[in-house]
């Protein structure tokens, strides 16, 4: 049975390995995105007759994201079954509230929670579609355990950590909306955020400046491990897991 993914973010860090490891099994369809063709040469390498590269950009006007997606209508004629929202920025990450500055809270809710939103404003259009009865929706927002407020992690984080909290409380209301959908396959569908973990890529490299990787408290990990895992929850998904928070190594956290 094919199904079909719609990866976001995904030229490099999980992303990337998320859409490698997704697309290795031929019986899977994978649209990936980046933000531009010219940084996408590790998916274009892979080179796979199931992988599909569309230039997408989270920060774009909602119309013009709209207007990207059109390929899907060939490449998956059948609309999308599982789609990860995982593009997201983390910039300068160690600073109290007290240093924070307006510009950084304004990009990061803009890309990690604004940018959310407009990924499923513009992909459900094609999610939405019901071929398979056997093949539940699902939906998955890469999140991150910064953004807990009943299990607040203690560490500092002053406009990523909000902004992925904001993401949160969007993952909520949708899949309070859905509960009430006219279609059955939306209101069965499986709506979660997840924590990837501490994850070795560029980007929390950038975020977090000089953190000792080495010498971390908390477990971390490379980008194909986390990858797994998270492949791992997504097929493993049950109607009891919508509106829940879920941690890489499979723990449900209270959020």
């Amino acid at each position: 049975m094919t199904v079909t993914y719609f990866i976001t973010g995904a030229n490099r860090g999980i992303g990337f390995q998320l859409a490698k490891q997704i697309s290795a099994d031929s019986n899977n369809v994978v649209i990936a995105t980046t933000r531009s063709f010219a940084n996408s040469a590790a998916l274009q390498d892979l080179n796979r007759p199931n992988l599909h590269i569309i230039e997408y950009d989270v920060a774009s006007p909602l119309e013009k994201m709209k207007q990207d997606l059109v390929p899907i209508e060939e490449y998956a004629p059948n609309g999308v079954d599982v789609v990860i929202q995982n593009a997201g920025i983390a910039t300068a990450n160690q600073k109290s509230i007290l240093e924070t500055t307006e510009d950084d809270l304004a990009k990061h809710f803009a890309v990690n929670t604004i940018g959310s939103v407009k990924v499923y404003q513009s992909i459900f259009p094609y999610w939405s579609k019901k071929v398979n009865p056997e093949t539940v929706k699902k939906f998955i927002f890469i999140s991150s355990s910064v953004s807990w407020v009943n299990n607040f992690f203690p560490m500092l984080s002053s406009h990523y950590g909000p902004s992925k909290a904001a993401l949160n409380l969007v993952v909520r209301h949708i899949a309070f909306d859905h509960k009430s959908s006219e279609l059955d396959h939306i209101k069965n569908s499986i709506i979660v955020p997840v924590h990837p973990g501490l994850v070795t890529t560029d980007m929390s490299k950038e975020a977090l400046g000089d953190y000792n990787f080495d010498e971390s408290p908390i477990p971390v990990l490379k980008p194909e491990e986390s990858a797994g895992c998270i492949i791992k929850i997504i097929d493993n998904l049950e109607p009891k897991d919508n509106d829940t928070f879920i941690s890489y190594d499979g723990t449900r956290v209270s959020w």
